[in-house]
């Protein structure tokens, strides 16, 4: 999975198995923690983790056990966590009509919202490290 997404891959490199839906508060508790050590406020913690739980939620939806990815990534100077499920269901959805779900349920959660065509199509959302997360270190 590490290979998945347009940034470069760094610690922490972080998966959670999720099979019900108690799954999911250890999906919000890997990513604050994940989030932690990259070095988010704890107010972006909270809200990668809502956007982890949510995607956990959603895709759980499916009946099937599936895996959320957590890792660092760097693109140049910026750094950040890129959060990441493998969607076997979407393939032949079209994108458009799944990023503009993703995106009204979770835009404001995250920076970026992709969907990377593969196979199977990975869901992966992105929240950049900001000036006020490095400073308050």
């Amino acid at each position: 999975m590490s290979d998945v997404g347009p940034y470069k891959v760094r610690p922490p490199v972080m998966s959670v198995r999720v099979e019900d839906a108690m799954d999911i508060m250890i999906v919000r508790d890997t990513t604050r923690r994940a989030s932690s050590l990259i070095g988010f406020t704890p107010a972006h913690r909270a809200q990668l983790s809502s956007a982890a739980a949510t995607l956990a939620e959603l895709v759980l939806k499916t009946g099937e056990a599936h895996t959320i990815h957590l890792n660092g990534i760097a693109e140049g100077m910026k750094s950040g966590l890129q959060i990441s499920s493998e969607t076997p269901w979407l393939a032949g959805v079209s994108a458009n009509n799944v990023l503009i779900a993703l995106k009204s349920k979770m835009g404001d959660l995250v920076d970026e919202i992709m969907l990377e065509d593969g196979d199977p199509p990975t869901i992966l959302m992105i929240m950049w490290l900001s000036d006020t997360d490095t400073t308050s270190r």
